[in-house]
């Protein structure tokens, strides 16, 4: 997983867009397209759903399990994705700002060009996910789950990760210098080219068994 140096892309989303309620979503034959959805409960086990160019805003997924979701140009704000089940979903070119994460599984899905601000995290799962310049800004990520992802320009800015497992995945290029945690796991060798602060240097060349010299 290497930190890119591509620009991450912004959604495609019309400032003109038709307001429907949440639950008129499963009449539209699975595609969702060019809605504004605000409030409301977003649940079920469909076989296959597409959101392309919409907004959702304060709209719960919480508990609820998705097969196959694709999200395309979509902004989701305040959203609650809590114990969500997203195996396998596809988000590209998304925002998901203000957002609680809390357990939401995000295992084996793909998710390109997407920014998480100020999201609420904890025990969020990544694990074997594929992320393609994807930012974490500002977000609280204790007890994440990201073992075994892969991908190019990953990127964590001014967040919480304590405890975060990273174990098995390739830091090159991953920046943790700005972020805070005690404790990480990580595979010591998959850390080089990874970007620390000093002091999490010191804390590296700890766990490679290393004696650090005070001045």
């Amino acid at each position: 997983m290497a930190g890119g140096k591509t620009k991450r892309q912004k959604p495609k989303v019309s400032s003109e867009l038709e307001e429907i309620r949440a639950e008129d979503c499963w009449r539209r034959d699975g595609f969702i397209e060019n809605v504004r959805i605000v409030d409301g409960i977003l649940g079920g086990e469909e076989a296959r759903i597409v959101f392309d160019g919409c907004l959702l805003k304060d709209v719960s997924f919480a508990n609820a399990t998705f097969h196959d979701v694709e999200f395309v140009d979509v902004i989701f704000e305040t959203c609650d994705f809590s114990n969500v089940q997203l195996e396998h979903a596809v988000f590209h070119r998304c925002e998901i700002k203000g957002s609680k994460l809390t357990g939401a599984n995000f295992a084996n899905s793909k998710l390109s060009h997407t920014l998480f601000q100020s999201c609420d995290g904890r025990y969020v799962n990544f694990s074997f996910a594929e992320l393609k310049e994807v930012d974490f800004v500002e977000c609280h990520l204790p007890d994440a789950d990201l073992y075994e992802s892969v991908g190019t320009g990953f990127r964590f800015d001014k967040c919480q990760i304590d405890n975060i497992n990273l174990a098995e995945t390739d830091l090159d290029g991953v920046d943790l210098s700005t972020s805070s945690y005690d404790r990480i796991e990580v595979t010591l060798t998959k850390v080089g080219g990874c970007i620390v602060s000093r002091e999490q240097a010191m804390g590296f060349a700890r766990m490679l068994g290393l004696t650090v010299k005070e001045e």
